[in-house]
């Protein structure tokens, strides 16, 4: 399942083979930024948050507000 945002960002969740359990990977304009898992429950969720861009010009920067709403739609999912 994927999930648009106004703001440029996009959830999609998926089952990895590295994972047990349900993970979202939150992009922003096209771009891997984090990836949340639910290995150790739900009450413990883990946020990687990932630095090696496809684009070498990619810059990560998006106003906080929007981060933040990203990440809540992407926990109500998990």
């Amino acid at each position: 399942m994927t999930i648009n945002i106004d703001s440029g960002f996009h959830l999609i969740y998926f089952s990895d083979e590295s994972y047990q359990e349900m993970t979202v990977e939150i992009q922003y304009k096209g771009e891997q930024i984090a990836q949340i898992n639910q290995d150790k429950g739900i009450n413990q969720l883990e946020i990687e948050i990932l630095t090696d861009y496809i684009e070498p010009n990619f810059t990560p920067k998006f106003l906080l507000d929007d981060f933040l709403f990203a990440l809540s739609e992407a926990t109500t999912y998990l």
